[in-house]
């Protein structure tokens, strides 16, 4: 076997693994690849273990880091859905495993696969390269051979009321279609990061870039065509969908509910485009309190323990940074 990098990789045998792989979602297409290496601030590698005729398994890791004083501290490579692999190609994951570190332990503090599949037939593997166990949880929608109307009344009766009070009010929600409405959606997510979360966003290029490319898929929710709120997702054709960001303003109307219709939008999205799941990305620790977990509960979703696997590259620094950015995030 082989490992091929980057520009490297062949873009039908890659396209082949995602076909083929269980494991497979749109954060480890070429695509997603492209864009993250052509937006300021963000760096993605892929690396593929092969045999002579095709790839056995693929990962592409996101390089991130946070702003200013804080990104010497922060600096890690995220694997986005987990590692995409064949089933029966143990030798070729943990190559892959091994591969990945290799190559990037100098320049990221710790390495991180968050998986949104099943990965415990590999578990002793990511032990065996030094990766750990996280009980993360994660929360997911069948959507196979089900309408819009059937998931509609699996959810909690507050949320389907809600859902269904909004769009009697005149309440919309529909594909964006320009870049004013981008932008609009975009402000509404940046000033509820900023205010409420205190977290670091991307800037608006990652989002037109989302945008303008596959596998990226955004939605605006409207009323008397204001944009009120939307969703940031990405799409695998006939797998799933994921909501990366969504959003909605907040006190806009006691009888308009517009985070909940961006949800919607992507789920109804899911429907008519015969996919198969949709995917909330991520609802806390296990044995942690997450408020947004029952939030995401209430619209009909199954919880998973999909977990996430650890690599940390540097202790040191890796102790420092997560105490130090604590310590800011609460300062402020």
């Amino acid at each position: 076997m082989t490992v091929l990098t980057d520009e490297l990789i062949p873009q039908d045998q890659w396209d082949q693994l995602l076909a083929d792989s269980c494991h497979s979602s749109p954060f480890q297409t070429r695509e997603f690849y492209n864009l993250c290496n052509s937006v300021p601030g963000f760096r993605a590698k892929a690396v593929a273990v092969c045999n002579r005729e095709s790839i056995l398994a693929l990962a592409v890791v996101i390089v991130q880091h946070e702003p200013g004083i804080k990104s010497f501290l922060s600096r890690r490579g995220i694997v986005y859905g987990g590692p995409v692999v064949i089933e029966g190609t143990e030798e070729a994951l943990d190559m892959l495993l091994a591969e990945i570190c290799k190559l990037l332990k100098s320049s990221v503090i710790y390495l991180e696969s968050r998986n949104f599949t099943d990965y415990s037939n590999y578990d002793r593997l990511f032990i065996k390269n030094q990766w750990s166990f996280v009980p993360y949880l994660n929360l997911t929608i069948d959507i196979e051979d089900r309408t819009f109307a059937e998931i509609l009344s699996g959810m909690n009766y507050n949320r389907r009321r809600q859902i269904n009070v909004s769009l009697e009010r005149g309440a919309l929600y529909r594909e964006c279609k320009s870049e004013i409405e981008l932008k609009a959606v975009y402000d509404i997510l940046a000033d509820f990061y900023r205010d409420k979360l205190k977290l670091p966003l991307p800037g608006m290029k990652f989002f037109e870039a989302l945008w303008l490319n596959n596998p990226g898929k955004v939605f605006v929710v409207l009323h008397e065509e204001r944009v009120i709120g939307g969703s940031f997702c990405l799409v695998l054709p006939g797998r799933s969908i994921y909501t990366m960001y969504y959003c909605g303003l907040r006190d806009y109307d006691r009888k308009i509910y517009p985070t909940h219709l961006a949800v919607c939008a992507a789920i109804d999205y899911a429907v008519t485009s015969g996919l198969k799941v949709f995917d909330f990305m991520g609802a806390g620790l296990k044995d942690e309190e997450y408020g947004v977990r029952t939030y995401k509960q209430e619209f009909g979703s199954q919880m998973n323990e999909f977990g996430r696997y650890l690599r940390v590259t540097n202790r040191f620094l890796y102790f420092v940074g997560k105490t130090g950015l604590k310590l800011l995030r609460l300062g402020r």
